[in-house]
């Protein structure tokens, strides 16, 4: 497949992109100050990581130009702080989202068979409890941190933006050739999935999905490797929230070894999630190596500058407890 490319009305509705990723991080930082929801702060901690990468390949695209990567390079910085206070929050926001779902399911039981141990709903509402506790101490942290931080990180974007700004039409090419050399990468390094490198894969991969983001709507090619990039993180990501709970859960809740508590059915769910997640790890890495004939992407034609007897059901719909 010939890497060709954008047109000029195809480089005219690139080129105003990484401008407008920017301008709508900043207006998530001002959100978060006065609303730090749970859909403002995850989109914050997101967009912070996908604007770094945008900038990254946007920097590379235009060669060395050192106003611009020592600008990148303190916004990175900082942006790394941001991220690091985000994360209670967010982190808070899914464990309480998990056990709000799995209460649901529980108290959707349609006959007495299939109903719970009234403990695992007292264990749902202890746990929740600490972690609202845990989610307001983060927004004070959070909203500390922003107002500490965000006019440095305002006044670096400015700067970024200045020292990136183009003074020639833009030459950039599809972002797929780059997507697919962290994927090739991580797929020599990881002969077998398992629990012990899903998540490093996970993390690594992200990079090489927010780049084919960027040319999806242009490369078909990028596209394709963006649906199945998005099917591995979406899948490796429920089962490291679920992993992650159940160590927040045991290390909250007395009692916990007890196999009739809530901790067992959250270690269900979590083992469950992961043979899902290495299962869609698996396949799509094999398909995209297998058609990598096909779909591997040409180099640019210009050299690129580089810088428990608990049970559950395949759609965790319903829960079984065995007599």
């Amino acid at each position: 497949m010939n890497f060709n490319s954008p047109s000029p009305s195809e480089q005219s509705s690139l080129q105003p992109e990484w401008l407008r990723r920017l301008d709508a991080w900043r207006g998530l930082l001002a959100q978060c100050t006065l609303k730090p929801s749970r859909k403002n702060v995850h989109a914050l901690r997101s967009q912070t990581l996908r604007l770094r990468v945008a900038l990254q390949q946007r920097l590379q695209e235009r060669g060395v130009n050192s106003a611009a990567a020592d600008a990148l390079r303190r916004w990175n910085k900082e942006g790394k702080r941001l991220r690091r206070a985000l994360e209670p929050v967010r982190d808070a926001d899914v464990y309480l989202a998990r056990l709000n779902s799995l209460r649901s399911r529980l108290q959707g039981a349609e006959d007495s068979a299939t109903q719970p141990n009234p403990r695992y709903l007292r264990e749902i509402s202890k746990l929740e409890g600490r972690l609202k506790r845990q989610r307001q101490r983060g927004i004070g942290e959070l909203v500390a941190v922003i107002e500490a931080r965000g006019k440095r990180l305002n006044r670096l974007s400015g700067e970024i933006e200045m020292a990136m700004q183009p003074r020639l039409p833009s030459t950039a090419h599809s972002t797929a050739q780059a997507a697919w050399g962290i994927f090739e990468r991580q797929a020599r390094e990881i002969h077998e999935f398992d629990s012990s490198n899903l998540h490093t894969y996970r993390k690594r991969l992200k990079q090489a999905l927010y780049l084919a983001e960027i040319s999806a709507a242009t490369d078909p090619l990028a596209g394709r490797l963006a649906t199945d990039f998005k099917k591995i993180n979406k899948a490796a990501g429920e089962w490291h929230d679920w992993q992650a709970l159940v160590l927040e859960a045991g290390r909250i809740l007395p009692g916990h070894g007890k196999q009739d508590g809530l901790l067992s059915v959250l270690e269900a769910l979590a083992e469950k999630a992961l043979h899902r997640a290495l299962g869609q790890c698996r396949r799509c890495t094999a398909r995209l190596l297998k058609n990598g004939g096909e779909t591997r992407p040409l180099p640019p034609r210009k050299p690129v500058v580089s810088e428990t007897g608990l049970q559950f059901d395949s759609e965790f719909r319903k829960v079984r407890i065995s007599r």
